[in-house]
């Protein structure tokens, strides 16, 4: 068979149309009930943005005043105000950096990864999340041994009260003191500033810095047992730092990223072009439920203009 690009016009209309009757038998006869689902969901998708395109509104040029035009030095100085103190320059990093324009790894966004148009958050490690899941294993546990010694009669009965809080109450309430505190261990990609916030940690408050003076460091891939999944780690160095801050020599990455995920990033950050169509599904998300990208406040009004109120989806062309 031959390869697509050798194809002609003719050749290239006829494979495509067999393929477009392949799938249709295929979800007709084949496809399990999840498939079928997932596939009247995409064609819904499809269906709203056709009615964007007919209504005109798909095309309509909006307003860019919002975004930043300031140049790297402009944008250094202003990192510089806002920490308080001039950079300095870190000491030179012995792990080789991450291109920046590496978009050939998989396509994913969702987890430790969020984006509300305006901003990108992506959550470090380690994390508040691995201090909730550690204490909620240590409750689980003393809670099941409460069951286990209530039953033998070394407790009384009434300490079964106390199971259920090490079971079930303990893990909610830290669920949700480390859903409300998330925004501390969120690394900030702003594309309206320029510039990029590290989290807070326990002994430095966040500083500014522009994104230029961050590489990423491809970690090692760690495996599980043979069958299991495998997962990549990875960190930001920074080239320079503020001089009154302490300073750690890596910011790591929770989910770990991988190359795809940092050009992503670097493209986002570009103001001279719109956002790519990677990031719509987790923007739509955060429009829908009215929250920006760190969960602690609303959806930012300036980018409510790309979406369809109704639909909560994205109706524009370009976003920028």
């Amino acid at each position: 068979m031959k390869k697509i690009e050798e194809m002609t016009e003719e050749e290239l209309d006829s494979y495509l149309a067999n393929k477009a009757k392949e799938r249709e038998r295929y979800y007709r006869e084949e496809a399990t009930e999840e498939e079928k689902e997932k596939k009247a969901q995409r064609d819904a998708y499809l269906a709203r943005e056709t009615s964007y395109r007919r209504s005109g509104i798909y095309y309509e040029e909006q307003t860019k005043d919002y975004l930043h035009n300031l140049n790297y030095k402009e944008r250094l100085a202003k990192a510089e105000e806002l920490n308080g103190c001039k950079f300095k320059d870190a000491k030179p990093c012995k792990d080789a950096f991450a291109p920046r324009d590496d978009f050939d790894g998989p396509t994913r966004l969702f987890g430790a990864w969020n984006c509300d148009g305006e901003k990108v958050a992506v959550i470090r490690h380690p994390s508040l999340i691995l201090f909730r899941m550690v204490i909620t294993i240590l409750s689980a546990i003393a809670g099941f041994m409460l069951i286990v010694l209530t039953l033998v009669d070394v407790f009384p009965v009434d300490y079964l009260y106390l199971s259920l809080a090490g079971l079930f109450i303990t893990p909610f309430l830290l669920f949700k003191f480390s859903d409300a505190l998330r925004f501390l261990d969120n690394i900030e990609f702003n594309r309206h500033t320029g510039l990029v916030r590290t989290p807070y940690t326990l002994f430095r408050k966040p500083f500014y810095i522009p994104i230029e003076d961050l590489e990423y460091v491809v970690g090692v891939e760690v495996k599980s047992a043979r069958g299991g999944g495998s997962f990549q780690t990875g960190y930001l160095s920074c080239r320079k730092y503020p001089e009154k801050f302490w300073f750690g020599h890596a910011i790591g990455l929770g989910d770990g990223g991988n190359l795809n995920d940092w050009a992503q990033i670097n493209r986002f950050m570009d103001t001279t072009q719109p956002i790519d169509r990677y990031y719509y599904e987790i923007m739509e998300y955060h429009y829908k439920l009215d929250k920006n990208a760190h969960f602690n406040g609303p959806f930012p009004e300036v980018m409510k203009k790309y979406f369809d109120a109704d639909d909560c989806q994205v109706n524009r062309w370009k976003v920028w």
